[in-house]
């Protein structure tokens, strides 16, 4: 209503206006010059009116006529700013939608048409990626580095291309380098330390670590780990370099005994890191000290490579001395499955085979893993129980897989602090594979002086299922190896190719090579083991 009435006043007004001044007529008289102009004071008004107007549009056409250049300049400076976004946008279609034609031809002319090398060279780059052209993107991350403002981004695309290179000298610094550009950016952060990691450089790792830690990139639990971590590589590099620890350089053995029990101190259930720390205090003499350590990490979190090494711990021990500790180490953990395993281990190398069975026992529930098959297996085939030791290693070949270190394509049995495939650092879990990638070492290491003298089994057979044989007796071997291989002849078609292969394996006795038999004790009399080496040697039994 308003907008109807406001027009409808100022016409009304305007109107007043006119008819009192008709009303009210006046005279103007101008005199210049000895001129007089005498006119009615609506002329008058008008005449200044008119003449007021045209003084106004004089003054802009001569405003307008002195700024043109610029003027003009301008149009066309915004004209290709306009243009050049308009290729920049469409270059950046181009490259999500993956024409590497179009991006490549847009992010040219964005080049040419803007002065922004943030966007630009970031599209030229991406368009050079996209096509294969390496050197390209390569080139164009480097005069990024050269703006103040492009900086950190260069060194990014840098770091990309290093990676897909597979050069990782210079990822690592270009990942040093923006690390410390921008300490608080995460990537630059991660890349940078894992790539010290894995170049074996612990001491800059470690400070890249603090750095990580000061600015809160990690948590106080997060860097504890890490550092546990590190610490076990370096004593690890250092106790590889030591050899079998026979003359071996004492200030770096220590060194890495030091480590290692720092890395123990801050992760104390760290299976690597217990493992390593009691295998070089017991290179270095400290067999105690090593037990106490595998003694206090076993109450908690039984692991195999702990038993690995406690039951090597003591060079040329007894095997009733072994199974002594090793039932001590059970102990502290009773009902674990770890236990029972090493219980088991060392009970078949003492020959004490009424206690390996028992221990095996309980691991027999369900699905028994493979290292329990081939326990069982070994343990029967000890037993002179050839039939029944088959059995076991054919089931073996299909039961399911034990844990080990697990990480994205990649298992193993050893543990590495960067995983090769993929080089990420502290990536490995201890958890059963997907597919089983090899089987772990089920007894105890060979420690057996007498040559064996059966041949070598065939090539199709697993290596975990090799077992060794003694000569046969002249009355014995024979006969009893013709009746067996023609009652096997008879039901070979009724027999699975598994247990074929497993049968072919073993000979018609039994004796796991990787059985701790000591030479000074050869077992009782008439256990199948009273080879010619032996039975020059007195049973202390």
């Amino acid at each position: 209503m308003w907008r109807v009435l406001i027009p409808f006043a100022v016409i009304a007004l305007l109107s007043g206006a006119a008819i009192w001044l008709a009303d009210h007529p006046g005279t103007v008289t101008v005199t210049w010059q000895g001129y007089e102009i005498r006119t009615s004071f609506v002329t008058g008004l008008f005449a200044v009116s008119i003449a007021t107007i045209f003084g106004v549009l004089g003054y802009r056409l001569v405003a307008t006529f002195m700024n043109s250049p610029a003027g003009f300049t301008s149009f066309l400076a915004t004209r290709k700013r306009r243009k050049g976004y308009q290729a920049l946008s469409k270059g950046m279609v181009a490259i999500a939608a993956g024409d590497t034609r179009e991006a490549d031809h847009y992010a040219t002319e964005a080049h040419k048409l803007l002065d922004e090398p943030a966007m630009t060279l970031l599209l030229a780059a991406q368009a050079a990626q996209m096509k294969g052209d390496g050197p390209g993107a390569t080139r164009f991350f480097e005069e990024m580095r050269g703006h103040s403002e492009t900086e950190f981004l260069g060194l990014r695309g840098l770091y990309v291309q290093a990676e897909r290179a597979g050069n990782k000298g210079a990822a690592r610094t270009y990942a040093e380098k923006a690390f410390a550009l921008r300490p608080h950016t995460g990537w630059a952060a991660e890349a940078a330390f894992t790539a010290q990691a894995a170049a074996e450089d612990y001491s800059s790792a470690t400070q890249t670590l603090d750095k990580m830690l000061q600015v809160k990139l990690v948590t106080r639990d997060v860097a504890r780990r890490r550092r546990a971590v590190l610490l076990t590589a370096q004593a690890m590099s250092l106790g590889d370099s030591l050899g079998d620890g026979d003359g071996g350089d004492e200030g770096a053995q220590t060194e890495a005994i030091r480590l290692a029990n720092e890395a123990v101190e801050l992760e104390p259930t760290f299976a690597p890191s217990v493992a390593l720390t009691a295998r070089l205090m017991a290179q270095a003499g400290q067999t105690r000290k090593a037990g106490r350590v595998i003694e206090r990490a076993w109450a908690t979190h039984p692991h195999p490579d702990l038993a690995d090494v406690y039951l090597t711990l003591i060079d040329d021990e007894k095997p009733f001395d072994r199974l002594r500790r090793v039932k001590g180490l059970s102990a502290r953990n009773p009902g674990a499955g770890e236990s029972q395993m090493a219980l088991a281990r060392a009970a078949l190398g003492a020959r004490d085979f009424e206690t390996a069975r028992a221990a095996l026992e309980p691991l027999l529930a369900g699905e028994p893993s493979q290292r329990v098959c081939e326990m069982m297996g070994a343990l029967e085939g000890a037993e002179d129980h050839g039939p029944a030791a088959r059995v076991w290693l054919a089931r073996a070949i299909h039961a399911p897989a034990d844990p080990c270190w697990v990480a994205e394509g990649y298992q193993s049995h050893t543990w590495v602090a960067v995983v090769p495939a993929t080089g990420a650092f502290d990536a490995l879990n201890w958890q059963t594979p997907v597919s089983r990638g090899g089987a772990r070492a089920a007894l105890v290491p060979p420690d057996v002086s007498s040559e064996p003298s059966s041949p070598t089994p065939q090539e199709d057979a697993p290596a975990e299922f090799v077992a060794d044989a003694d000569a046969e007796t002249p009355g014995q071997g024979a006969g009893q190896g013709s009746g067996q291989v023609s009652g096997q002849g008879q039901a070979e078609d009724d027999k699975s190719l598994d247990e074929r292969r497993a049968r072919d394996t073993l000979p018609g006795r039994v004796v796991p090579g990787h059985v701790v038999v000591a030479p000074d004790d050869p077992g009782p009399v008439g256990s199948g083991f009273d080879d010619a080496s032996s039975k020059e040697e007195s049973t202390k039994w």
